[in-house]
């Protein structure tokens, strides 16, 4: 079993409104287009780490199956006290891997997270990594075994400096999708993304 950590508790300052609940696609928003794409790859299950825009994000959800989960410190920790709260929930499930991904990539495609979930399976590695025109994009994969040093990771540390430190386990996926890399944080980057 490979779970989801979705990261959704922003508070979306620099779109100036909830972004994860903006339109994508047909009928739906960025976020459950973010949760269809985990699930139809294979992931389960799928947790959403809310914060700043918990209730919008909670109703943009409903029905979808996934665990909504709240970070009380969003404010003060940033993105990986919520990353903390996902995986500190998957540690008493079945889970032997982990997708950490924001949730506000929307282009994400089916097919890249089924190519990190093949790699996996192939080779057991516990951090894979997409590469899109040799930069690192998300979501990171990271197996069961490597959860404890992210959560014992320091305030003020993130991700990117445990990444670091393990730059030599990491494997590299390389994939054709700007997807990877392509977040929405300003109104200008949600306006050249969103499908018509």
């Amino acid at each position: 079993m490979i779970a989801a950590v979705l990261l959704a508790a922003g508070e979306s300052r620099r779109m100036g409104r909830p972004k994860l609940t903006l339109p994508w696609g047909t009928g739906g928003s960025v976020i459950s287009q973010v949760v269809a794409r985990f699930r139809e790859a294979g992931a389960d299950p799928l947790l959403v780490v809310t914060g700043g825009d918990r209730d919008e994000v909670e109703r943009a959800l409903q029905g979808t199956g996934t665990q909504c989960l709240l970070n009380p410190i969003y404010r003060q920790g940033g993105m990986l006290s919520s990353i903390k709260v996902g995986l500190r929930r998957l540690l008493d499930g079945e889970a032997d891997a982990a997708m950490v991904a924001p949730a506000d990539l929307p282009s994400l495609t089916v097919e890249t997270l089924r190519s990190l979930l093949d790699h996996r399976r192939r080779s057991g590695a516990d951090l894979i990594v997409p590469s899109y025109q040799m930069r690192r994009g998300h979501p990171v994969l990271i197996g069961r075994p490597q959860w404890q040093d992210v959560l014992e990771l320091k305030e003020g540390e993130t991700l990117r400096n445990f990444l670091r430190r393990k730059a030599d386990q990491i494997d590299y996926v390389v994939v054709d999708d700007p997807g990877v890399i392509q977040d929405l944080d300003t109104p200008e980057d949600y306006e050249r993304g969103a499908p018509c």
